[in-house]
């Protein structure tokens, strides 16, 4: 991507790097932004850097589950993790990096006893200037148009910005070749030598087999799985300035058997700004809190299933929690505000329409009880997508094969989010990658 592009701000980050300038999202009992990047490099470009080693637990729960132990064994993943957290210099954010937000999660959790940690990032020399959404503007983030997108060019590969890859042609029941259209509106057609691997994401990978009328049709765009998340914001008495470190710096991790981590979030004042009360000079005192106010999020590992499907130059998207999903999150904004108490701070708000507005003590825990399970008044958001085109032994099973070959195409493979059997409960740049890699070194073996 171009350097002129990189920490404009999220306004200009949402116009130029996210897709649907960050309109995108799913319908259903409540509106839910799903957030992901369209830039040459993709959501790695956008994300926090966040890279989590794929646990045993959730392994037998995706893979184990699917009876997939053989053919994708957790060692030949691990090797594969090792090898990515080699290139892309992964390490845990450096204290220096936690800044006010992380350092303050951290003393809340010490006091309460729980599991916790600094987060295990994919950056050079990070300047903790706080701007990963934006795209780093000091180039430290090891993203892939900073590593492996480079490496491949070097070795041969060809990128084309600016082409959007809508179907892909077939011929005999065997993929042959790429079609679309430039963003001047001009058509392209790529043909395909040996055959074509869809990366495109749990939203664009299945609408792009159902525009070419490709692979199981009731399974593609089916069985789509997120980790929906919110925020809790805490105000403390002295300064926390979250603009400052890294973006997602310390998570806590105590209650993931349980369906829920929480994690900092590190935002701009003019995204921060959406979890406070009020409005006019109510919001106006509240917002002059920022500078002493800590954001931390709870992500979930919900079980409902929506749908996906191609609807012209979009996509439809259609997703509701269920209610033991909100349950979940009932329970983990109740431990967030928990945890902000725990650290000192002298107001939590819970941000849940219909609950309360403000909490001044922990004795005002138990009002978060009660708060209301309907997700129209949740403030909720989305950036782990998956199982669209989710792994199957057979076609009755899912879109593609332990080899991640679409079911019912010759030379047609998904590599990508899609092809995950359900959401993992952590962080999934790094098994979607190590998943990637394996199942690409056997293609390229095989052929």
């Amino acid at each position: 991507m171009r350097d002129e592009d990189r920490g404009l701000g999220s306004h200009d980050a949402f116009m130029r790097l996210f897709r649907d300038r960050g309109t995108q999202v799913a319908m259903g009992r409540s509106v839910i932004p799903m957030l992901q990047g369209r830039c040459v490099g993709g959501t790695t470009v956008v994300n926090g850097a966040i890279v989590w080693r794929l646990p045993e637990d959730v392994y037998d729960r995706a893979f184990g589950a699917i009876g997939a132990r053989q053919a994708i064994p957790l060692s030949a993943l691990e090797a594969r993790m090792d090898r990515i957290e080699r290139d892309l210099a992964v390490a845990p954010a450096s204290a220096r990096l936690l800044g006010g937000n992380g350092a303050t999660m951290k003393r809340g959790a010490e006091k309460l006893g729980w599991k916790a940690h600094a987060i295990r990032r994919n950056v050079v020399d990070c300047q903790g200037s706080g701007r990963c959404l934006e795209a780093c503007p000091t180039k430290r983030k090891q993203s892939m148009e900073r590593t492996y997108l480079p490496r491949a060019v070097s070795l041969g590969a060809r990128i084309l910005p600016d082409h959007e890859a809508r179907v892909i042609e077939t011929s005999a029941a065997r993929a042959v070749a790429v079609s679309g259209r430039c963003a001047d509106g001009s058509p392209f057609r790529v043909a395909a030598r040996r055959g074509v691997v869809l990366a495109a994401s749990a939203i664009q990978s299945p609408c792009i087999l159902q525009r070419s009328g490709l692979g199981p049709r009731r399974h593609v765009g089916a069985h789509f799985r997120v980790h929906p998340g919110t925020a809790v914001a805490g105000v403390y008495r002295d300064p926390v300035r979250i603009w400052e470190g890294a973006t997602q710096s310390f998570e806590v991790d105590e209650f993931r058997r349980q369906g829920f981590k929480m994690e900092v979030v590190g935002l701009p004042v003019e995204l921060a700004g959406v979890r406070l009360p009020g409005l006019g000079a109510d919001f106006q005192r509240s917002m002059a809190d920022f500078p002493n106010m800590a954001v931390w999020g709870v992500q979930v590992r919900a079980g409902a299933e929506g749908h996906v499907s191609a609807a012209g130059d979009h996509a439809r998207i259609t997703y509701t929690p269920t209610r033991a999903d909100m349950l979940v999150f009932r329970h983990g904004v109740r431990r967030l505000a928990e945890l902000h108490f725990a650290a000192g701070a002298i107001r939590v708000y819970p941000g849940v329409h219909g609950g309360p507005e403000t909490l001044t003590s922990p004795d005002q825990l138990s009002l978060l009880d009660a708060l209301p399970l309907d997700p129209r008044d949740w403030s909720l958001i989305s950036s782990h997508l998956f199982s669209t085109c989710r792994m199957g032994r057979t076609a009755d099973d899912g879109v593609v094969g332990f080899d991640g070959a679409v079911h019912g195409v010759r030379g047609l493979w998904a590599l990508d989010a899609s092809a995950l059997p359900t959401n993992l409960g952590v962080n999934p740049q790094h098994t979607i990658m190590a998943l990637a890699m394996l199942l690409a070194e056997r293609i390229a073996e095989a052929r």
